[in-house]
C-alpha cells in the first residue's frame, strides 16, 4: 500500500471511531492535534505533498487510542480467548529472545511486532 493511501486510511479510521463514539472529529481538529495547519494537513490527504513514513508514525503516535479502538476484544467465554492468550505468550517469548539477542529493549521489539501486524492486517483488509 502506498503511504498516501495508508495515511488516508488512518484518518478515515480515526474519524469513523470518533463518529461511532458520538464525538465527530473534523480535519481541523486532527491537524491541530498533529501540530499541522489545516492547509498542510489537507495537502497531505490530497497527495499534493508527499506523505512520508514519519507522517504515518506521528499520526499513529497521536491517535493510538482511537486506532486501537478498531480492535474489539472477544466476548467472555469465547473459545478463541485461550488461543489468543497463547499467541500473546508466544509473542512475548519471541520478543524476549529477540531483545536478548539484539540488545534492543523488549518494549521496542513489541512495538515493532505491533507495527508489522497492523501493516499486514491493512494489506489483508485491502485485498477484499
Amino acid at each position: 500500500m502506498k503511504l498516501k493511501e495508508e495515511y488516508n486510511r488512518l484518518v478515515k479510521s480515526v474519524k469513523a471511531t470518533a463518529k461511532e463514539s458520538g464525538n465527530k472529529i473534523k480535519s481541523e481538529e486532527i491537524a491541530k492535534r498533529l501540530g499541522f495547519t489545516k492547509s498542510y494537513f489537507t495537502e497531505l490527504l490530497k497527495g499534493s505533498l508527499a506523505v512520508k513514513e514519519e507522517h504515518i508514525e506521528v499520526f499513529k503516535a497521536h491517535f493510538s487510542k482511537e486506532l486501537s479502538a478498531d480492535e474489539k476484544p472477544a466476548p467472555a467465554g469465547d473459545s478463541l480467548n485461550r488461543e489468543r492468550a497463547l499467541i500473546k505468550v508466544l509473542l512475548h517469548e519471541v520478543a524476549k529472545l529477540k531483545s536478548a539477542a539484539t540488545g534492543v529493549a523488549i518494549e521496542t521489539v513489541l512495538q515493532e511486532f505491533e507495527q508489522d501486524a497492523r501493516s499486514i492486517m491493512n494489506e489483508l483488509n485491502n485485498q477484499k
